[in-house]
């Protein structure tokens, strides 16, 4: 339900037309009324049950008939290119009763050239299953049985590489926000699986899903750029040979959708090996189609990680223009449910580094309790200590030495606690103590720089936090200057 009124708001002039006509012309009807008020004002619940002088009952019922509408709606639009081959699928079981045996084959072979190209293997089955009834008095029959069990297999095998490779960006999220062994024992074990699917039947898809996954797998793992660097050739060859698929089947529903992904992994990895001028080419083509990517929830993962990507880009150039492009357009057209925990950590930090690097430590320190206050963070200690850490940090630039002493205590009493020795950590917090110390300034500048300087050099590899956060001269000497 609570989808609902974001979904109006981001649905075109068009569609909510129809949506309008499809429920009512009457102005005054009850579903009317949500409708306008939810496409052009911010009401809360209990505000649209007083306008509508319902109780709460008769309002949900109402928002859930909407909610129906809006689905039925939307299910029209969703973009399948390859429906007219779905089509004939759905009318393959009659061949086996048409008058004419030979003609019904020649058809269903001809359905089944176009099938095996797009590698639908649900399809297939259907298709080999009838060829074999129409051949049951034939020594064709074997034959056809055999398809029909062989690709029931790897039906079933697609299947559950489609569900691995959901699971895949379901525990990279996890990982990137808790950096525990064990979550990264788990990524490992599932691309593992995948792999072994993907060997044991030639499939352009398995080796679609599986070689996405392997890109991310490599990003979140690489101790830094070198590593990476190495594998650019073998990366730029399973890249061209992942787009390469992409354009032979432009029918494929999926397809179509993650083609963006290769343009995407680029962008990462340029900005990665820190190589800014390709990263520069990757950009300009994945910033323009992120406004429309930001529309499919199934891509929130991406979306995010192209943010990501964004602000290590703007660090490097310096370009405020990289740094705000797309913001109010994202904030609009993207939809993030708390529940997507990764994304939408991801999501509200990013806007809370916007407001951090525009200067407005304050918002952004507000965007970071209210991400505290929402998002449980007990079980994700990577994310707690970086959230607190970057918190002290607004606090030590807005002069708010109690609230930033707290965190900071309570970061150094947890680590205390723990055997890691987390050396990254600890020099951060030092630089944070020397800035609300009072000393001679030009002494506390230095101070601070060189424990900058030796957070640097220890925030590498896994355990590295905040990766997003540059501290040039114009920041050091605020903090400084208490």
């Amino acid at each position: 339900m609570e989808s609902l009124i974001p979904t109006i708001k981001r649905l075109s002039e068009d569609d909510y037309k129809s949506l309008l006509e499809s429920i009512s012309t009457n102005k005054f009807s009850k579903p009317y009324i949500v409708l306008e008020a939810a496409r052009h004002k911010d009401l809360t619940d209990a505000q649209m049950i007083e306008v509508l002088d319902v109780n709460p009952n008769t309002y949900y019922t109402i928002k859930s008939r909407l909610n129906g509408k809006v689905a039925a709606l939307l299910s029209k639009k969703v973009d399948n290119p390859i429906s007219v081959l779905m089509d004939e699928v759905t009318r393959v079981p009659a061949n086996l009763y048409g008058t004419n045996k030979q003609m019904s084959i020649r058809a269903l072979k001809e359905i089944e050239k176009q099938l095996l190209e797009y590698d639908l293997s649900n399809e297939l089955i259907i298709v080999y299953r009838t060829l074999a009834r129409l051949y049951m008095y034939s020594p064709e029959f074997n034959h056809y049985e055999r398809l029909y069990n062989k690709f029931v297999a790897f039906s079933l095998a697609s299947a559950k590489a489609e569900s691995l490779y959901y699971d895949f960006i379901l525990k990279v999220g996890m990982y990137e926000l808790n950096r525990e062994p064990e979550s990264l024992e788990e990524i490992e074990s599932t691309l593992r699986e995948l792999s072994n699917i993907s060997e044991l039947y030639n499939s352009h898809r398995l080796f679609v899903y599986f070689n996405i996954a392997r890109m991310y797998y490599l990003f979140i793992t690489a101790p830094g750029p070198e590593a990476l660097m190495q594998k650019e050739m073998e990366i730029d060859k399973t890249m061209t040979e992942v787009n390469a698929v992409f354009e032979k089947y432009p029918l494929d529903t999926f397809y179509n959708t993650i083609k963006f992904i290769v343009d995407a992994l680029y962008f990462e990895y340029y900005q990665k090996i820190k190589n800014q001028v390709r990263a520069k080419h990757y950009y300009k083509i994945i910033i323009h189609e992120l406004p429309e990517l930001s529309m499919h929830h199934i891509l929130n993962f991406h979306v995010v990680k192209i943010l990501e990507s964004k602000i290590g880009f703007f660090l490097f150039t310096k370009d405020e223009k990289i740094l705000k492009d797309l913001n109010e357009v994202l904030a609009q057209s993207l939809y993030i449910e708390k529940d997507e925990i990764y994304n939408f950590v991801s999501y509200q930090k990013y806007v809370a580094i916007v407001k951090f690097y525009e200067g407005d430590y304050a918002v952004s320190a507000r965007i970071l309790n209210n991400l505290r206050n929402v998002i449980n963070m007990k079980s994700l200690y990577h994310l707690e200590v970086e959230c607190k850490l970057f918190l002290a940090l607004q606090y030590a630039l807005l002069n708010e030495e109690d609230v930033c002493n707290q965190l900071i205590n309570n970061v150094s009493r947890v680590i205390r606690e723990d055997k890691d020795d987390y050396k990254n950590i600890k020099a951060f917090i030092k630089l944070i103590k020397a800035s609300l110390k009072t000393m001679d300034l030009p002494k506390k500048k230095r101070k601070i720089a060189t424990l900058w300087d030796a957070f640097r050099l220890k925030n590498i590899g896994t355990s590295a936090i905040m990766p997003y956060l540059q501290l040039d001269a114009k920041m050091i000497n605020r903090l400084a200057n208490h």
